[in-house]
């Protein structure tokens, strides 16, 4: 097998950034989607081509990786910069301003420090870390909530709840008629005109294609007629979030912006099969720390800096997209910070080290990669398992017997790991102790 690496020979990027100017970003996250759902990651069966733009047009990740197997956790790590498991946030929060259920105040994230280097601050979307007001996006380090809501889903037209509940424009409740995607669409096409002239950070957080199956009608002509049941209708959710994507694509170009755009395309994490999102023949989905619930498909895309059909197959993680954004916007890296900018394999061809430990925990799951090697407890098991994801990139081969030195060494990194953290706030605590009572009565 031929492996890609990011080095000069693929990543051929004659990149020099002027130290005066600071490129706009646009984060572009969707919403449980899995590798199989877009073009450019291996998805066959429906189009995503402004999707695949990004990618066409600049440098493909075939090795990323989410630091959860769910929303919340997800999006925490990414917006900290580090490992959330380090302050507690380790499982969705409940909803309904439960007490202290969201990212703890103590963590100063990643659009408070993107504030303090000059940007101006958006986010567009979902938010799903908090609903109690302290913990709302303009109390930390958002300038503008253009359109979103605070929870982990929602309707996408009027069916039940209706688009016009929950949505926030600035804390202020509005209502809305139309579909929700497209409103989310509008309203960061309208950041991203306001804001020309400026460096800016938009977070386009859309909640597609996460559940309830809602797709607009008006694209389900579209869809392949092969599709059936959940499938069908995923790939319809799908058709919307790429048409706004295009959008994106589209206003960056009329206004200007293109060449001083940093683009990037991720999910939050691996796809929820149950309900028509496909990992391809990854093993597992989302909710697990099995391959399919926690790669993600990603992409970036600056014109003019970035070569374009680039393809980075060393594993990255999305925290090595916060370290990257601070890296390319203030000069430097948070101390704190758990990720690597990814600007030197960029910007001055650099090798990236394809050895670095890539860790999960997910209440009684967890998995450790190192290089090739990946050690996983699965929920509900006793023990764990060794994946040579070189030779068995679906996890269908456990080698935990025949390579017990690498599993003892690849156990020690995780415990190490593990023993840095702190006691989760909510949720998985219960599930922790319940599992530890049940091995202390064994042991009796």
């Amino acid at each position: 097998m031929i492996r890609v690496l990011c080095i000069s020979c693929l990543c051929l990027f004659g990149l020099r950034v002027p130290a005066t100017t600071q490129p706009n970003i646009l984060f572009i996250v969707a919403d449980d989607i899995g590798i199989g759902d877009t073009g450019f990651s291996g998805g066959k069966d429906f189009p995503t081509p402004f999707i695949n733009r990004i990618a066409k047009e600049g440098i493909i990740f075939s090795s990323a990786y989410l630091t959860a197997p769910v929303c919340s956790p997800s999006r925490a790590g990414m917006l900290s910069g580090r490992y959330q498991q380090r302050f507690g946030h380790e499982m969705n929060p409940s909803e309904g301003g439960v007490h202290q259920q969201g990212l703890p105040l103590s963590e100063k994230l990643l659009p408070a420090r993107l504030a303090a280097a000059g940007y101006r601050t958006g986010i567009v979307g979902k938010w799903h870390l908090g609903t109690e007001e302290a913990y709302h996006p303009l109390q930390r380090g958002f300038a503008e909530q253009p359109l979103g809501f605070l929870g982990g889903s929602r309707n996408y037209n009027g069916v039940g709840k209706g688009i016009g509940k929950g949505l926030l424009t600035d804390d202020k409740p509005v209502e809305l008629n139309g579909y929700l995607t497209d409103a989310f669409g509008d309203a960061a096409v309208g950041f991203i005109n306001r804001n020309k002239g400026k460096p800016w950070f938009l977070y386009a957080a859309f909640n597609a294609a996460h559940g309830p199956l809602q797709p607009n009608e008006a694209v389900m002509a579209r869809v392949p007629e092969s599709l059936k049941g959940d499938r069908r209708k995923f790939a319809g959710l799908m058709l919307s979030l790429d048409d706004n994507v295009g959008k994106l694509l589209a206003a960056l170009k009329a206004s200007g912006q293109e060449e001083n755009t940093l683009v990037v395309f991720i999910s939050d994490n691996g796809g929820q099969t149950l309900v028509g999102a496909s990992n391809l023949d990854l093993h597992g989905h989302k909710g697990s720390t099995w391959e399919g619930g926690i790669r993600t498909p990603m992409a970036m895309r600056w014109q003019g800096k970035i070569s374009p059909g680039t393809i980075c197959a060393t594993p990255t993680i999305t925290l090595d997209i916060s370290a990257t954004f601070m890296d390319l916007a203030a000069g430097s890296v948070p101390k704190d910070y758990d990720g690597r900018s990814l600007l030197g394999m960029l910007t001055r061809q650099e090798k990236l080290d394809d050895s670095r430990p890539l860790h999960w925990r997910f209440g009684t799951q967890w998995a450790t990669r190192v290089g090739d090697w990946k050690i996983v407890r699965a929920a509900g098991e006793e023990g764990v398992e060794l994946y040579n994801l070189i030779q068995d990139p679906t996890e269908k081969t456990n080698v935990a017997d025949a390579q017990s030195e690498k599993l003892k060494e690849l156990q020690a990194i995780h415990d190490a790991w593990d023993k840095a953290l702190v006691t989760p706030l909510w949720g998985i605590k219960a599930a922790r102790d319940k599992e530890g009572s049940a091995k202390t009565k064994a042991k009796k």
